[in-house]
């Protein structure tokens, strides 16, 4: 069975044949602190001093590259590549520590897990993105049968029931872990019951390790707003982390990122009724106060976009419920796309696989839009940026103008990953990447606005329209990937009105003016947070 090294994240199969202990002398006898905090009882033979010697095979990495629909596509050339092995080993300045809450959380962590596990286990080199990418994840759940039968828990860190309790469960010794239900009250209230009485769950007892959440540029949360752990534990477990890991008086706050699933308009809807409305609207907007930005992901779409964006990930069949392994595979490509941007720094500048380009960091694809909100003395927060998120594909051969356009028809229509309308937003950040010979031909045409002047048309985002003083900003990086044979138009649009949304926003405010039951005193109660988030949907509220 594999074991993973919680300081570092490295698996076993990395160390050279080494155990554990060996393990921690060789890499960490230089952090006695975190070999204390977070392997207590190996520390004493772990620091005793007798360092083995490093075994320099570690940095190998195979070939047979891989295409985003799992077949091999050009061979990589011959020669040696060498990460830098200090940067790719520290977690500090790496992109994600990614959190799954709830039943869905775990599935899509699992998925992330899987398809960095299968980039790994094919000599894949653009396993490095996931290994520069991550400085740790964890998962947090009311269910321990739904801990139970994640991939984390039976192959990441081979736990049993007893090891879930305490490091995986939210409400420990509060309930009989078999979840919240569709209420995200209990959700909240469970979560909470874990930092009464000055309790710190994050130092006691969860996997959450504080200095790995430190030393990443970004957190990100991945849940749902259907049931009620996702919806209800999501925006306490944030606020209780940047109160609790990360009050370190910084000018600028660690961004908190909210990838989140939404209800579908078909078969959710159907299935729970107005339930599933209620605790949309109640998640995004209770999110919407402790995060930065909220990144929505429809299941419908995803479902549709699966046949265009859909990457290798083996055996997800094994731990995603069956409804979702279609659906999160282009959940894991944008994350990929995403994560794949911070990349370049971790990777030694002369090696074959360096992904050449812009970098830009997690909160420039929100912090852009902020001063585009209207300052309200009345609010003492800022409501979060909606991400509306897209990925097209262009298969040509030659990128010309014509052939970047249908880029962006794809991208901001056939492929979004959430239902919403690119006319009415506020603006947006996109990457375009691909292989270097036609990221030549796409470079000259960002470098002299065509594409900027394509994404602005009218029929796009439409960027001569503003109803303010305000523009409407459009910002491009590229990156030039090694070992993809297409280009890809990875973006997030700010703010734009989304029908799903307002459809459950309808719901909600009848419920809250005509509702008696204490579902409706509840929304009543959290009105305030719903009105901050809704009323920046849409051009028209742009300052």
């Amino acid at each position: 069975m594999t074991t993973i090294c919680k300081i570092c994240m490295q698996r076993s199969r990395k160390w050279a044949g080494e155990s554990l202990v060996e393990h921690l002398a060789r890499s960490h006898a230089n952090e006695p602190a975190s070999v204390k905090e977070v392997y207590p009882e190996l520390k004493q033979k772990a620091l005793s001093g007798n360092t083995p010697p490093t075994d320099s095979s570690n940095s190998s990495v195979g070939s047979s590259p891989l295409d985003d629909t799992g077949q091999n596509t050009t061979q990589p050339p011959t020669g040696t590549e060498t990460p830098s092995d200090d940067l790719m080993d520290d977690t500090y300045g790496k992109k994600w520590y990614l959190i799954g809450v709830g039943g869905a959380g775990n599935n899509i962590l699992d998925a992330v897990l899987l398809r960095r596990a299968t980039l790994d286990e094919n000599n894949e080199r653009r396993a490095q993105i996931w290994q520069g990418g991550l400085a740790g994840y964890g998962l947090l759940n009311t269910n321990v049968s739904e801990l139970e039968q994640t991939y984390y828990a039976q192959e990441e860190k081979g736990y049993t029931r007893n090891d879930l309790l305490p490091n995986c469960i939210i409400g420990f010794g509060k309930h009989d872990y078999a979840g919240a239900g569709y209420r995200w009250d209990l959700g909240r209230d469970l979560i909470e019951a874990d930092f009464a009485d000055d309790a710190n769950p994050f130092q006691e007892r969860w996997d959450l390790k504080s200095d790995q959440i430190k030393g990443s540029q970004a957190v990100m949360f991945v849940h749902s707003v259907t049931k009620g752990t996702g919806c209800g534990a999501t925006p306490v477990l944030a606020e209780k982390l940047r109160d609790t890991v990360l009050d370190d008086g910084f000018v600028i706050s660690k961004p908190l990122f909210s990838g989140v699933v939404i209800p579908s308009k078909g078969t959710e809807y159907s299935e729970f009724g107005g339930r599933a409305k209620v605790n949309g609207v109640v998640g995004l907007a209770r999110t919407s106060r402790a995060a930065d930005a909220i990144i929505p992901f429809d299941n419908k779409r995803l479902e549709d976009v699966g046949a265009d964006i859909s990457p290798r990930i083996d055996r997800l069949g094994e731990y995603n419920p069956p409804q979702y392994v279609e659906v999160n595979k282009p959940l894991v490509a944008f994350l990929e796309a995403f994560t794949m941007s911070s990349v370049p720094q971790f990777l030694d500048r002369d090696a074959s696989m360096s992904i050449k380009g812009d970098v830009f960091d997690p909160a420039d694809s929100f912090r852009p839009v902020q001063d585009k909100y209207q300052p309200d003395p009345e609010r003492d927060f800022s409501p979060a940026v909606i991400l509306a998120p897209v990925l097209g594909r262009s298969r040509a051969s030659t990128l010309s103008e014509s052939k970047l356009r249908l880029l962006v028809r794809n991208a901001l229509f056939q492929n979004t990953l959430a239902e919403f309308d690119p006319t009415t937003a506020w603006g947006g950040t996109f990457l375009v990447y691909g292989p270097e010979d036609k990221m030549q031909q796409v470079s000259e045409l960002i470098g002299d606005g065509t594409l900027s002047d394509i994404i602005g048309d009218e029929q796009f985002l439409d960027a001569g329209r503003s109803t303010g003083i305000e523009s409407v900003d459009i910002h491009i990086k590229q990156l030039v990937t090694p070992y993809l044979d297409d280009v890809y138009l990875w973006g997030t649009l700010w703010n734009p009105k989304m029908p799903s949304i307002e459809k459950m926003y309808d719901h909600a405010l009848t419920l809250k003016q005509e509702g008696n039951t204490k579902q409706a005193k509840n929304v009543r109660e959290i009105w305030d947070e719903v009105e901050a988030l809704f009323s920046c949907l849409g051009r028209e509220n742009m300052a």
